[in-house]
């Protein structure tokens, strides 16, 4: 399975998500207090959100793939395993959050969203938003850690442990 010729996907696919799924959140909190980095990134936050949700459902979907040619799982195997089969579900709702949050506060929607929605930028509608984007942020990278730890000590404690 891990030849000097092959390489599973998983690991590759794996480092896409969570390069997006730390990147995108670290911007949008410092977007949260820099309006002119909010600006600057605009529709590549709610992008960068949505392809790292695809990237994670990559990752979790080789990472099933990869299970199946192992021999013999661990129990680390296992809680990466449980783990990762929340990836894709929490980048899924911190995607959405993003493109909410974006609507509400994004300069080139401006025109769009109080033609069509207005009463996403009106009161405290974008204060909220922003709050609840603040905590989308953390969970997602929280998450993406734990992830990312449990995968990392399978491997390493694995590969130590031949």
């Amino acid at each position: 399975m891990f030849s000097m010729t092959t390489l599973p996907l998983h690991p590759l696919v794996v480092h896409a998500a969570v390069m997006l799924l730390v990147l995108v959140p670290l911007a949008v909190l410092v977007s949260l207090f820099w309006t002119g980095l909010r600006n600057r990134l605009d529709w590549l936050l709610p992008v960068g959100a949505v392809v790292g949700t695809v990237a994670a459902i990559a990752a979790e979907v080789s990472g099933n793939t990869l299970l199946a040619q192992l021999k013999q799982g661990s129990a680390l195997v296992a809680n990466h395993v449980e783990l990762g089969q929340k990836g894709p579900w929490v980048a899924g709702v911190f995607a959405v959050a993003t493109i909410g949050w974006w609507l509400t506060t994004s300069e080139i929607m401006k025109g769009w969203v109080e033609a069509n929605q207005p009463w996403l930028r009106r009161g405290r509608i974008p204060l909220v938003a922003s709050i609840l984007m603040g905590i989308a942020c953390i969970v997602v990278l929280v998450v993406v850690y734990l992830i990312g730890d449990s995968g990392a000590t399978a491997v390493w404690t694995n590969l130590v442990n031949k």
